[in-house]
């Protein structure tokens, strides 16, 4: 019968049951297999974190025994007396510390230790040639000295006598004893002088290791970075005399070759020592120059695998065949007119596989049929924007010069998916993708540890979203700045899954971030010059003004002989300018020591109500002059200040000057003093002309004059106040002012009563 000839219902059925049972067997298939490599990859890394532990631990051991062989070389480095029973006693002692060690000691050059080698020849511990070579150790069970053998042709004493640096040996025979030598260089001033060192017997390192088990019979073993065995749990006779090699087995040559380059794998062979399938994982220990094998059983290790999996295709076979008698049921109760929207469907899918999304399935059916074909045509559409949308996205990313990526959290966190901008940098995403190269490849060498830290800091704690600047090298060799913005993303239970995000590059302003900064550094250099060149010229001029007051002065006193009228004028005339202009050039100067650093201070105790007392005695003329009142406000007889008392005159001479310079004749100048335990302020309030709250914001910057018509009636630099703040400020205390325009000022001094100066 041919197929045309079958009956619509029959064929529905067969069609309908046969691919829903196919469809279930491949899923089903899928998943099983998707799930037996999920385990088998946990069992493998399960068993690798195991070994990488264990490695670790050894690591620690092997560690402490060349710290040791340091601790003996550093100590004789230090060594300055030349009493060898003294180094003796201190070798001994280390041995009997440790017992896991097998000898202590050290072996000097010729006359390299106290230059009497020839006084010891064959004493106790020592040979022929009187060389200081006490050996303390353990060899036949008692601790005792013997003089060290072999050091002319031994690794233990020519590899760091060669190299001068820290040596392990390889397993070698020493008096009937396999032994490991941890040996550090004494080297002074350049010159070697000799080794420390501590022996570690293979018994001891067989022993600790042969105690290492996994599963029901794995077992572990250690072998040295030439691939020598160090230690077996049964095979004794092979420590120290079987070599990986000697085993003729790909798997043994291709591990050993990993262990002689301090890298980490496993191998699937025969174990030589049981012949059964075993997978062995091995991890180098750096600190003992050898690597830790752990051999684990393939049946033990996928036992708990091979039981998931009958379980899972029991339940695939069940499911298959449930789901088989419910398409059955399904398909008898569907009419003819499932062939039409059958017939449909089958064209529609066929173009849709071949990428043509825009067929249509034919709506034209019965009403109870009806809604399958415009659903078909709704997920149609639907697919068909999402479509475009990708095409439209992917241009998008790719012809965009920022990097876009996502990557996994397995091992060395493999890119899943890189945007076309990578080829900014010279590399295609084939390469990125393909897992031919690691990303963190092209990370600078001196970023990679940073920015790998951040990642691993970011993925143990809560964030979810990182930005750290780096550097990369490009495909050519060049190097570029990036900003990387990354998310983590998380499952439900917040671990960390995967990471996406967006790189891109920053090169030029990282160019003009530094340019910023040396602009910074150049004009704070000119400031500091030009603030020296303040300083250099106020003291050249300063010198021929004082000879010009002093000349002024002998000329007033009539020194040289009478004057009229006329001549005393102009000799006041000359010493009154002299002195002014004196005062402008010491405030120039002390401006100029300010800002170049160097103005310091000479604090002393002092009490407040005397320097009060004395500025009221030289102000009380001025005042007078000008028919200014002159009045005192205070209560602090007993105040003491610790700060430069100077200074502190200075500022409030300046203050009341300004005080009496800018109120008229007429006014008054009042002083407020107030004393608290830890702070003293002090006030100067006038009746002046008052400033406004413009002119304030100018008052303490260096040269300036409230406005032209001020300059000119009452003369002044505007380094007075300037002067003032600086003062103060270096004392810890602060200037405060308050004005109206009209009604006058009040200028307040606060400082710390003991200054932390």
């Amino acid at each position: 019968m041919k197929w045309k000839d079958v009956e619509l219902e029959t064929k529905l059925l067969f069609l309908i049951t046969a691919g829903t049972v196919l469809v279930m067997l491949v899923a089903t298939m899928g998943i099983t297999s998707t799930v037996k490599d999920q385990h088998t990859e946990l069992a493998y890394q399960q068993s690798m974190i195991t070994a990488e532990n264990y490695a670790n631990r050894f690591d620690t051991d092997m560690h402490t025994s060349m710290v040791l062989a340091r601790t003996i070389s550093s100590t004789m480095k230090q060594y300055e007396g030349s009493n060898r029973s003294e180094v003796n006693n201190m070798l001994k002692q280390i041995l009997l510390d440790n017992p896991e060690l097998l000898g202590t000691y050290v072996c000097y050059e010729p006359d390299a230790f106290d230059g009497m080698d020839s006084e010891y020849a064959f004493t106790e511990g020592h040979d022929g040639t009187g060389r200081f070579i006490p050996y303390w150790n353990k060899l036949d069970g008692p601790v005792r000295m013997d003089p060290l053998l072999y050091y002319q042709t031994y690794d233990y004493y020519q590899l760091p006598r060669y190299y001068g640096t820290d040596i392990v040996t390889e397993p070698d025979f020493y008096e009937g004893v396999m032994l490991v030598s941890f040996v550090s260089p004494i080297i002074e001033n350049g010159t070697f002088q000799g080794i420390g060192g501590v022996d570690l017997s293979l018994d001891h390192i067989d022993s600790t290791v042969s105690n290492v088990t996994i599963f029901d019979s794995g077992y572990a073993f250690m072998v040295s970075s030439a691939g020598i065995l160090m230690s077996h749990p049964t095979e004794k006779g092979w420590i120290g005399i079987r070599n990986l090699h000697d085993f003729k087995d790909p798997a043994f040559k291709e591990m050993a070759d990993d262990i002689k380059n301090g890298r980490d794998g496993h191998v699937r062979t025969i174990d030589p020592s049981t012949g059964r399938k075993v997978v062995m994982f091995y991890e180098p220990i750096s600190s003992g120059a050898s690597s830790f094998v752990l051999v684990v059983p393939e049946e033990e290790m996928f036992a708990g695998v091979n039981e998931l999996q009958g379980q899972l295709v029991a339940i695939s076979v069940l499911s298959t065949i449930f789901m088989g008698a419910v398409a059955f049921i399904v398909a008898r109760s569907v009419t003819h007119p499932i062939n039409r929207i059958v017939g449909d469907f089958q064209n529609i899918s066929h173009e849709a596989l071949e990428g043509k999304l825009d067929s249509r399935a034919d709506t034209d059916v019965e009403i109870d049929f009806r809604k399958i074909p415009e659903g078909l045509n709704d997920i149609l559409e639907a697919l068909e924007r999402s479509t475009v949308f990708m095409k439209e996205m992917k241009k998008v990313v790719d012809s965009s010069p920022v990097i876009v990526f996502k990557s996994s959290l397995t091992d060395e966190w493999p890119v899943e998916l890189i945007s076309g901008g990578i080829r900014n940098i010279g590399y295609s995403p084939k390469e990125i993708v393909s897992g031919h190269m690691w990303y963190l490849e092209i990370v600078h060498p001196e970023d990679r540890e940073r920015v790998l830290s951040r990642l691993n800091h970011e993925l143990k704690g809560n964030e979810n979203e990182i930005q750290q600047e780096y550097r990369i090298l490009t495909k050519s060799g060049k190097i570029c700045w990036v900003d990387e913005r990354t998310v983590i993303m998380r499952d439900s239970r917040g671990n960390a899954i995967s990471l996406q995000g967006i790189i891109f590059d920053i090169t030029e302003s990282k160019k003009a971030e530094v340019a910023l900064v040396e602009a910074k550094m150049v004009a704070e250099s000119a400031n500091q010059t030009k603030s020296q060149f303040l300083a250099n010229m106020s003291h050249e001029l300063r010198t021929p003004l004082n000879s010009i007051i002093g000349f002024s002065d002998m000329l007033d006193e009539e020194i040289f002989g009478k004057l009229n009228p006329k001549q005393n004028k102009y000799v006041s005339n000359i010493n009154r300018s002299g002195r002014h202009l004196l005062n402008i050039i010491n405030d120039i100067l002390d401006i100029s020591k300010i800002e170049a650093g160097k103005m310091d201070l000479s604090p002393e105790f002092f009490l407040m109500s005397e320097l009060l007392d004395e500025l009221m005695q030289n102000m009380e003329p001025l005042a007078a002059n000008k028919d200014i009142s002159l009045l005192i406000e205070d209560d602090i007889p007993d105040c003491d200040v610790y700060g430069d008392k100077l200074k502190i005159r200075q500022v409030l001479y300046n203050l009341l000057s300004n005080a009496i310079k800018f109120t008229p004749a007429g006014g008054s100048v009042h002083i407020l003093a107030d004393c608290s335990p830890y702070e003293l302020s002090v006030s100067v309030k006038d009746t002046g002309i008052g400033i406004s709250a413009d002119q304030q914001k100018e008052l303490f910057k260096p040269f300036r004059q409230l406005d032209p018509a001020t300059n000119r009636e009452y003369e002044g630099t505007g380094l007075g106040l300037v002067l003032v703040k600086s003062f103060v400020e270096m004392h810890g205390g602060d200037v405060l002012v308050k004005s109206t325009p009209g009604k006058g000022s009040t200028f307040t001094m606060v400082i710390p009563r003991k200054a932390d100066i």
